[in-house]
């Protein structure tokens, strides 16, 4: 029986992967090739029964449109699939890793529910906060990466989460839905994460910042942040991150419209105006010191009254309900 059960679940998670990688480029034809899919899938699930593993009625797919990429009743159904234990990978957060009894800072893979898919993260298990479990949406360390990008790259990501890298405007908005639940009547609830910010300097000058709650908005509102509730040290309880909009060199987003603070600076980055911060500016060089014109955070002086610029810096997000 044992073996029976373990035939049917390797079973069950190769046609559930099928229909994970499959991609509707031809509408009706692949619409009927999923149909045909989710039938199989039921036809397993069923077997499965007593586990709990899949609902017996899943609902068909009814429309296709690929820009969207993501399909409500196939999300449904994962959700299903990722709650009932069986696959034990599919985690949405270093939070939740770090839970389950992985507690060792490295590379994970989490999956992304309103995306459809996995993304490699770096999951900071290590963070000086009394939580742990962070999930690392951008590092400078070296200046390995050239962050002078366009929209595009930023919208994407790039660079390695072994080493310095941007997540993703897309990605870090999808992350940040992760504990979204939607309701009959059309209301979606989310438990909106923390942000947490490691900065470090070239003489050893070390701080974190962490904002209670963590807002954000998709492409159509230019990725717009808000945080709330900075909670730092004495030396550092300002605030330089404000609600703004995401700008690049080549899309103007600031609120100082005739500046174009992206383009001056070379980097992408929530502009309110050009002096404020900006964690994703040139790589400075040894012991140079903190410029509009580096990475640079307003009010670091007040802490290393060198203005020694920043040698390493992350941004990380905490889900407290994963």
């Amino acid at each position: 029986m044992y073996k029976r059960t373990r035939f049917i679940k390797k079973r069950f998670l190769d046609l559930f992967f099928l229909v994970l990688t499959f991609h509707w480029r031809h509408c009706q034809a692949e619409i009927n090739q999923a149909n045909r899919l989710l039938r199989r899938v039921h036809k397993v699930g069923e077997s499965l029964g007593k586990h709990n593993v899949i609902s017996r009625n899943i609902p068909y797919l009814q429309y296709c449109d690929y820009k969207k990429h993501i399909y409500t009743n196939v999300i449904d159904f994962a959700d299903n699939v990722i709650n009932s234990g069986i696959l034990t990978g599919f985690l949405k957060e270093c939070t939740s890793i770090y839970a389950s009894g992985s507690t060792t800072s490295g590379i994970y893979p989490i999956w992304l529910k309103e995306r459809f898919q996995f993304t490699y993260v770096y999951c900071d298990m290590e963070l000086v906060s009394t939580k742990k479990g962070w999930t690392t949406i951008q590092r400078r360390m070296n200046g390995e990466v050239n962050f002078n990008r366009g929209w595009d790259d930023y919208v994407r990501g790039f660079g390695n989460p072994r080493s310095e890298y941007w997540l993703g405007l897309e990605n870090i908005y999808r992350l940040s839905r992760q504990t979204a639940k939607a309701f009959e009547d059309g209301v979606t609830s989310i438990t909106a994460p923390k942000l947490g910010i490691d900065l470090e300097d070239w003489d050893g000058f070390k701080e974190f910042a962490q904002y209670r709650t963590f807002l954000y908005r998709p492409n159509s509102k230019k990725y717009y942040l808000h945080v709330v509730g900075l909670n730092g040290s004495e030396y550092f309880n300002n605030a330089p991150i404000y609600q703004s909009k995401f700008s690049t060199p080549d899309a103007n987003n600031d609120e100082t419209r005739n500046r174009h603070c992206a383009r001056k600076y070379k980097s992408g980055w929530w502009f309110h105006g050009c002096g404020i911060s900006n964690l994703n500016g040139p790589y400075p060089k040894y012991k140079q010191q903190m410029s509009w014109n580096n990475i640079y955070w307003f009010g670091w002086t007040d802490l290393n009254l060198n203005g020694t610029a920043l040698r390493f810096v992350s941004m990380n997000l905490y889900h407290d309900n994963p």
